[in-house]
């Protein structure tokens, strides 16, 4: 049951986060600087972690997560071009395109311990 949800779990996470940063800025407007920094590396955390759940159901697992990385970080540059070509309000920030890398490492690391837990409980 909850395979097939994920598809769809992973197409509409990715669809409100491309709402959500190509929005007006989102958030008070009194935070310090490049405190947004922490949402992008949340957000592309997640990101990479439910893809790579998705993927998991076609893909073996080195494969999925390889694949899930790339898709991670292409569509943070993919996102941060449209700020700059589709919106008035938003601009490019290569601080974001690493923030967003930071998050999908950081989903790699809580990956391969999950996984490793799992091999030393089995």
């Amino acid at each position: 049951m909850v395979h097939k949800l994920l598809p769809l779990l992973s197409i509409g996470y990715s669809v409100v986060l491309t709402i959500l940063s190509l929005m007006p800025q989102v958030g008070p407007s009194n935070m310090p600087s490049n405190s947004d920094k922490v949402f992008h590396a949340i957000a592309y955390m997640f990101f990479t972690m439910i893809w790579y759940l998705t993927l998991k159901i076609s893909f073996f697992s080195k494969k999925a997560l390889r694949i899930a990385i790339v898709l991670a970080i292409v569509f943070g540059i993919i996102i941060e071009i449209l700020q700059h070509t589709l919106t008035q309000h938003r601009e490019a920030d290569i601080k974001d395109v690493i923030a967003n890398i930071i998050g999908t490492f950081l989903s790699v690391l809580i990956i391969k311990l999950a996984l490793k837990m799992k091999v030393k409980n089995n």
